[in-house]
């Protein structure tokens, strides 16, 4: 398996980072084919509400960790897609910094 991170501090607060949130699952899923699943409210190790979207498609899975000051991003790659990572990172992350921007 190979591993995708990527960290986003932002200013936002939560509502705007859940909208943003929202957005990229949209576009996950119909860009994508992603499944996705939100979970609201947990309570993350640092004592802070995060919000987690899971997401999964055949030979990829991961999720989105939105807290009021950080985006949080782990996606693992199957072994067919693993040849395809540093694209992949490359279009999330432009992804990603386009919905903060």
């Amino acid at each position: 398996m190979s591993e995708i991170l990527i960290q986003r501090s932002h200013t936002l607060g939560l509502e705007k980072a859940r909208a943003i949130a929202a957005q990229w699952q949209k576009e996950s899923e119909s860009d994508w084919g992603m499944d996705c699943t939100y979970v609201a409210n947990e309570t993350n190790e640092q004592g802070e509400i995060q919000d987690r979207l899971n997401f999964e498609r055949a030979g990829a899975s991961g999720y989105l960790e939105v807290t009021a000051s950080k985006l949080t991003m782990k996606l693992e790659l199957g072994f067919l897609i693993a040849s395809f990572k540093d694209k992949i990172e490359e279009k999330i992350t432009s992804n990603l910094d386009k919905l903060l921007a």
